[in-house]
């Protein structure tokens, strides 16, 4: 019985780490690095010039110094990452629960 159990729970994480490290279309492992280009390429024609890198990075700093002062503090820093890291849960939390409706309004739809 311990057997069984050790080898669905390692296929269980197995199978959670594959699909956690696909990436369909800007998902997943790259998802950071598509989503940044796409904010930068501000003409979209799939290009970053320096004067796209540069108004991007200095919109950035902006955003990060939140005090105005010129310069960006660790704890401004800090704080920016905390602030996005919550608004990418929130985000998620709207993910999981559209895809409970959606999942919810499937199981409606053949019984009707």
């Amino acid at each position: 019985m311990k057997k069984i159990l050790i080898i669905l729970i390692s296929f269980g994480f197995a199978t959670i780490a594959s699909l956690s490290a696909h990436d369909h279309d800007g998902h997943g492992r790259n998802a950071m690095a598509g989503d940044h280009f796409k904010k930068m390429d501000a003409n979209g024609d799939n290009k970053v010039s320096k004067e796209e890198w540069q108004k991007f990075h200095d919109g950035f700093f902006t955003e990060l110094d939140k005090d105005a002062d010129g310069s960006v503090t660790l704890e401004e820093m800090r704080a920016s990452r905390m602030e996005k890291r919550e608004e990418k849960k929130e985000e998620m939390k709207e993910k999981v629960k559209e895809a409970k409706a959606k999942k919810n309004d499937k199981k409606k739809k053949p019984s009707e």
